[in-house]
């Protein structure tokens, strides 16, 4: 492995080694990686958006989906909002409500911080130091421990922006830009509370670089400023988890824990060990002569937003359980932290002989450690799909923990024409079929009543089996497996009695049971679909790759209250 510490090693007025002509811009290569697998995931991701951004949906519209300029200026769970909130109204109105284009906007914002770290990177830097780092750069924006921020687009809508919006507030510092860096501070202030800590690192750079006093001052009073404002305007205070944060040990867990998530799966007590890592590598770099603590400024600002960053989750979020640090959102601050490790250590290293070992093993254990938070978030997305299918049909009763007041919303969503109430929305079914249709189901099989089993020549079967079929409250909810040979539904409707499609669900749901009973066929052969709860026969249809089987349901759902 080459040294990403050498130099090209060519002799005066000899042409460099083809290895150290071509290496740099194939490694630099690499850094595209991360944001095009992100993209993979975004562009699977459902287009329904997730949970926050209704609620700020709700307090930035009228009824009749039309702006609350004023709202823009107020305040979600205590943080300040309204570059966020912004964005999310202009998804809302020009963008259709879509979760997918917002999600590339969000992979820009990703683009843009590892591009704003490449134009800081000490131009001391070998070029092979400055590919390495870029790529490193660019897996730690990207981890798949961060896959929240992009496929939940609301999420990065503050944390990725925000963590754009403090790397120029530090290239700007770092250029002597004082006026750019507290404008940038400010924006960044309000896109997210945890943007505060911008204002310390600020100040600390221009101490390092020996800049004058103002500039030392400035950060820290405008930050002050920034704060006091908040403390006045902000509405009532949020809350949650088991007990408040009172204990400095848990708090002191949560804070650590998510300086080093990015060196875990979901074990906290790995995180916390990573990120004491983390520091103990600055404190071992922190003894610097006057020449190199002015060249290093902005990567010690950088690292100090990141312990800002986890002082305030740790006080705000400890009570939530000892793994409350390792949040996906999370990502962009432990990100934050290990860039400026990595280019400290590549830059001005203790033990130069480690640089290439330091660098590789982060880029390739970070991306592995990520694999169960990205698998995680994943594994949620059919429920964004029901949601979708749930709001279309006014079958919202079953869904309540992640659609808010759908009395309230759902005018709003049709007047504005927002997903799911524009030509974006369809059930996937390969014909086309969607809410609303009346289909002939004359052609579609119907299993044996008595067994709903049909055996086939070869021997293979067609099970249609709704396990729960139940009414919660407005909402009828139906929930089982379904088989046809080995192969596993590619979608699920509900019908009423004329043939109407009243409802949808989602397929390819895991069922390990069912699965260990029908040995060979394929997994995912659970289903969850949805309807508003109305008197009359009920059936079920699924679109298998043989075409669509049909069952009847029962006249007497159970009632759920």
């Amino acid at each position: 492995m080459t040294d990403i510490a050498s130099d090209t090693g060519a002799a005066p007025g000899n042409p460099p080694r083809r290895r150290d002509r071509f290496g740099p811009p194939l490694l630099a290569l690499l850094a595209a990686v991360p944001p095009l697998m992100m993209l993979r995931e975004v562009l699977r991701y459902p287009q329904m958006h997730f949970f926050d951004y209704w609620w700020v949906l709700l307090d930035i519209t009228e009824p009749d989906g039309s702006l609350r300029p004023e709202a823009l200026l107020g305040f979600r769970n205590e943080h300040p909002f309204v570059l966020p909130s912004l964005l999310f109204w202009l998804s809302a109105r020009f963008g259709g409500g879509l979760n997918q284009p917002l999600g590339l906007l969000i992979i820009a914002f990703g683009v843009g911080c590892v591009l704003l770290v490449l134009a800081m990177l000490p131009t001391s830097l070998t070029r092979w130091q400055r590919a390495a780092l870029l790529t490193a750069t660019s897996t730690l924006v990207f981890n798949p421990h961060g896959i929240h921020n992009y496929v939940r687009s609301m999420s990065g809508a503050s944390w990725i922006l925000a963590m754009l919006l403090v790397l120029a507030a530090l290239l700007a510092m770092q250029r002597r830009r004082g006026v750019l860096a507290v404008l940038a501070g400010l924006l960044a202030s309000i896109s997210y509370g945890t943007s505060f800590a911008v204002w310390p690192a600020l100040a600390l750079v221009a101490w390092l670089r020996g800049d004058r006093r103002r500039w030392v001052v400035t950060p820290l009073v405008v930050g002050v400023l920034v704060v006091a404002a908040w403390l006045v305007l902000r509405g009532p205070q949020g809350g949650g988890g088991g007990s408040p944060t009172d204990d400095p040990a848990q708090a002191l867990l949560t804070g650590l824990s998510m300086l080093g998530m990015v060196w875990t799966g979901t074990e906290p007590a790995i995180a916390l060990m990573a990120g004491v890592g983390g520091l103990a590598v600055l404190v071992l770099h922190a003894r610097l002569d006057p020449q190199r603590r002015a060249a290093s400024a902005e990567w010690w600002g950088l690292a100090t937003y990141a312990l800002g960053c986890a002082v305030l989750i740790a006080g705000s979020r400890a009570a939530f359980g000892e793994d409350a640090g390792l949040q996906s959102r999370y990502n962009s601050m432990t990100a934050a932290l290990w860039i400026a490790v990595l280019v400290i250590a590549v830059a001005w290293p203790r033990r130069p002989d480690l640089r290439a070992v330091v660098v590789g093993a982060t880029v390739l254990t970070t991306v592995a450690m990520g694999a169960p938070m990205a698998q995680e978030v994943r594994d949620d997305a059919p429920n964004q799909r029901l949601l979708a299918i749930a709001a279309r049909t006014g079958a919202t009763d079953a869904v309540t923990d992640r659609f808010p007041e759908p009395d309230r919303l759902l005018p709003r969503l049709r007047a504005l024409h927002h997903y799911p109430f524009n030509e974006h929305f369809d059930l996937g079914c390969p014909d086309g079929t969607g809410i609303g249709d009346r289909v002939d189901t004359g052609g579609w099989r119907v299993p044996s009543v008595g067994s709903l089993r049909e055996p086939r020549p070869g021997g293979w079967d067609v099970v249609l089996n709704a396990e729960t079929d139940q009414v919660r409250g407005g909402t009828r909810v139906v929930e089982g497996w379904a088989i046809s040979g080995i192969e596993r539904a590619r979608c699920v409707v509900l019908l009423d009695h004329l043939g109407t499609v009243v409802g949808a669900g989602v397929t390819d749901l895991p069922r390990p049971d069912a699965e260990a009973d029908t040995v060979g066929t394929e997994i995912g052969l659970g289903f969850r679909a949805v309807a508003p709860a109305r008197p009359g026969p009920l059936r079920v249809a699924f679109h298998f790759p043989d075409g669509w089987w049909i069952r009847p349901l029962t006249d007497n759902p159970e009632v759920v209250s």
